[in-house]
């Protein structure tokens, strides 16, 4: 059936698709984005981790609206991670990138864009012209041991820790070297304290060896023991066997931790001395 309205008839087939075309038009209109590209000496920075500065723009259909050059501070990628997701930054150009990096980025919805060797104007110019491939990890990044940057691991526990109302403290002493942070809060049941000794792996190249040190290092005075290391079947078995608690880190697993009133927050696994705030 048809519509007259004096001036034109359409068709009511026809009139969806042109308020379809419209609508199409108008959400590619608003379609913004927010351009990453660590930079050194006007060029795209040969390392993300290490990048002392990134530039952000802002990109409206196809236009840069908007710029500004952010520092970074410290040697952390992980810090760098944190910092795109703070900027809500939708798309990265970069050289070099380590696989565990940009595997962290694509889980929080970063495009990736890397082996980019160009001065940042014309990085940002391919980009826009639509000349720039995301690229897939190759056979070797995929297969390879993840080895991540012991500070970097200590940084993304310790975030972890404190966003889920924990105090953390540096480790006591050399004489428990694999001690790296302390980790204190009150259990919601008894009101005690609840010390947790927290080891971040890559002490060394063998993660076993860790946790066996790391088990008897942790005196008794700790009520939980946790290793952060990446999750692999050997690592996972020799964590059990010891009673250490293993946490993965992921750049999602930050803020994914349910909480619950009555339990202790991270911890999954029985707590000495306090098992009816535990888990398990």
């Amino acid at each position: 059936m048809g519509v007259d309205d004096g001036t034109l008839t359409i068709t009511r087939g026809y009139g969806y698709l042109r308020i379809l075309a419209r609508l199409m038009q108008h959400l590619s209109a608003e379609v913004k984005l927010k351009v990453a590209i660590p930079q050194f000496a006007g060029a795209v920075a040969p390392c993300f981790e290490a990048a002392g500065n990134i530039m952000i723009a802002n990109v409206e259909n196809s236009l840069v609206t908007s710029s500004q050059a952010v520092k970074c501070v410290g040697p952390e990628g992980y810090r760098r991670v944190r910092l795109l997701q703070v900027h809500r930054v939708n798309i990265l150009i970069c050289n070099g990138i380590r696989g565990f990096y940009r595997d962290m980025l694509a889980a929080s919805g970063v495009t990736v864009y890397q082996n980019v060797s160009a001065p940042v104007e014309n990085a940002l110019e391919q980009f826009l012209a639509g000349k720039l491939a995301a690229e897939a990890p190759c056979v070797e990044e995929l297969t390879e041991s993840c080895n991540i940057p012991h500070q970097d691991l200590i940084y993304w526990a310790r975030e972890l820790f404190e966003s889920h109302g924990y105090s953390v403290t540096p480790g006591p002493d050399q004489d428990h070297h694999l001690i790296d942070l302390v980790a204190e809060i009150r259990c919601p049941v008894c009101g005690g304290q609840v010390r947790v000794a927290i080891c971040c792996g890559a002490h060394t190249y063998r993660a076993t060896q860790e946790i066996t040190e790391f088990h008897h290092a942790a005196p008794l005075e700790y009520n939980a023991r946790v290793f952060v290391c990446p999750v692999n079947p050997t690592v996972a078995r020799y964590c059990r066997e010891y009673g250490i608690e293993l946490v993965n880190p992921d750049f999602e697993g930050v803020y994914g931790y349910t909480t619950v009133d009555d339990k202790l927050p991270i911890l999954r696994e029985r707590v000495r001395d306090h098992e009816e705030a535990s888990w398990s």
